[in-house]
């Protein structure tokens, strides 16, 4: 993955919520533009979490954008 593909993902006009998603099977959603920062001379991405914390990510274990979020499906109960 490229620093220009991520930009391209959150310049997007309107903006579209994505995940980026890396080598070891996690996800990371962006759901604001403001929510993902650039470091380390664009080799790390920064991402707030719902938590008010954030995590760096090195630019080369992301592996995909996803676009548009998964919905979370609903549970359904066992009857």
């Amino acid at each position: 993955m490229t620093i220009q593909e991520i930009q391209r993902a959150l310049q997007a006009a309107p903006f579209e919520p994505f995940r980026l998603m890396t080598a070891d099977g996690r996800n990371y959603d962006v759901r604001h533009r403001e929510n993902l920062a650039f470091g380390g001379r664009g080799r790390l991405v920064a991402i707030a979490m719902p938590d008010d914390s954030f995590v760096t990510l090195d630019l080369l274990l992301v592996t995909a954008i996803q676009k548009p979020i998964p919905r979370r499906q609903r549970s359904r109960g066992l009857t």
